[in-house]
């Protein structure tokens, strides 16, 4: 497919919580003397901005106990973080890490694996402008990352801050301003934050816990979410793509390849690809940008309470294909805004969804389930609660190749509010059973 790269709903969102927060270890607390990073002279020892220990966070973290708080002070920092033991760091007014004007390779272990795994080009190694590596608890509070690499970089091993070998990294108040080649380019390389790579050999697995952030200028994706084992819990975030570009098929947040996530509260705007006879309107035969893009997992994954607007699709949904279909919701969509997401609010893929008590406006489709040649099992999502209103195709649509051997599905749509005249479905073999409320 070339998006890539049973029980109540309170209960389902609960699973998903449960199993995004299940491998994050409690924050480590440290009661004992802070170090400080500052750009004043230093002084052996230093507790303040004024007379700091250390000029380089980097240096900092070298010398640094298990669990110890580095505080860093207002300025712009030109280095590379490689973290691999578990810290605390902070910034004391606006503070930037930003690259160097030649980014060096990371060196760290996990970055040394997923160099092997990189299917596009097996020579790249990780270039980030963080890495947390190991089984380590790392927290950044307060810090600005600006991962911009010059202009006509084209790589794809690119990362604003990559979380792997099993580390947890809390992520809160800070802001990711870029991530990849600037301006963006074509390439597939521009990742704001990879958590876990399932391409890596071995395959690492990262668990990011993100709130009250932003993630923007990113190239690719904002946040990426992927391998068995990895999680993401993504609370009260802005994540903003672009918006229409004919460079690239930007996606705002992705959960991939047996990763899950509980995703709260939070904005997902501006992921929209305009590339030339290789995006558009067809869910099935073009590309389109994704505000969220759920794809091969069956970990639990929950969408509860958030806004996608601006989007080609706000949410994109599939089941992993080399499993067994799943025989209940394994994504639930739950109390969520979608506004003016020009192709399509949610598309839903093979597997079991449930997508309900959500408002859908302003686009061509609203709910669209699409069945086509290369699906291992079918559609079996059930849509609930619903308003959908102002789409300019259909409300709800089936939308279908009519290949032989297209997988027999089910979508149940009940208690919503749509135009029934602008239900379509133009497969052979998909049930769209409307019901009302009993």
């Amino acid at each position: 497919m070339k998006k890539i790269r049973g029980g109540s709903v309170a209960a389902l969102a609960a699973l998903a919580c449960v199993a995004a927060g299940a491998s994050a270890s409690p924050a480590l607390a440290w009661s004992g003397q802070s170090l400080w990073v500052g750009t004043a002279a230093t002084v052996a020892g230093g507790t303040s901005c004024a007379a700091p220990g250390y000029n380089t966070i980097q240096s900092a973290i070298n010398a640094a106990a298990i669990g110890q708080q580095i505080v860093v002070c207002t300025g712009t920092y030109t280095e590379q973080l490689q973290i691999t033991k578990s810290v605390q760091i902070s910034g004391r007014g606006p503070v930037t890490v930003q690259l160097p004007a030649t980014p060096a390779d990371a060196t760290t272990t996990c970055d040394q694996q997923m160099k092997s795994g990189n299917p596009g080009n097996p020579a790249e190694q990780d270039q980030d402008e963080i890495s947390v590596c190991g089984a380590v608890q790392v927290s950044l509070t307060g810090i600005t990352v600006d991962a911009a690499w010059v202009a006509g970089t084209c790589y794809d091993a690119l990362y604003g801050i990559v979380v792997a070998g099993g580390a947890t990294l809390r992520l809160n108040k800070s802001q990711i301003v870029a991530a990849g080649a600037v301006p963006l380019n074509g390439c597939q390389g521009g990742v704001g934050v990879l958590a876990g790579d399932s391409a890596s050999t071995p395959a690492q697995v990262g668990h990011l816990v993100m709130t009250n952030s932003t993630i923007a200028g990113y190239q690719k994706n904002g946040i990426v979410i992927d391998g068995a084992g990895s999680t993401g819990d993504i609370q009260n975030d802005i994540v903003t793509g672009i918006g229409a570009t004919a460079q690239i098929a930007q996606n705002g947040i992705q959960v991939s390849d047996g990763a899950g996530a509980a995703i709260l509260n939070t904005r997902v705007s501006g992921n929209e690809c305009d590339y030339p006879s290789v995006c558009g309107a067809d869910g099935i035969t073009q590309t389109q940008s994704a505000g969220i893009l759920i794809a091969a997992t069956d970990a639990p994954v929950s969408v509860i309470g958030s806004t996608l607007t601006g989007n080609d699709i706000g949410v994109y949904y599939q089941a992993d294909p080399a499993k067994a279909a799943p025989v209940g919701p394994t994504a639930v969509i739950d109390d969520d805004r979608f506004d003016g997401n020009r192709y399509e609010a949610v598309q839903l893929d093979q597997g079991a969804a449930l997508v309900e008590d959500s408002e859908m406006s302003d686009g061509n489709v609203g709910v669209e389930a699409i069945q086509y040649t290369g699906q291992t099992f079918g559609i079996n999502s059930v849509v609930s609660d619903i308003t959908i209103r102002n789409m300019s195709v259909a409300t709800v649509e089936v939308l279908s190749d009519q290949a032989a051997g297209d997988k027999p599905g089910l979508l149940v749509v009940s208690g919503s509010q749509i135009n029934p005249s602008r239900v379509l479905n133009n497969s052979k073999n998909v049930r769209l059973v409307e019901l009302a409320d009993s």
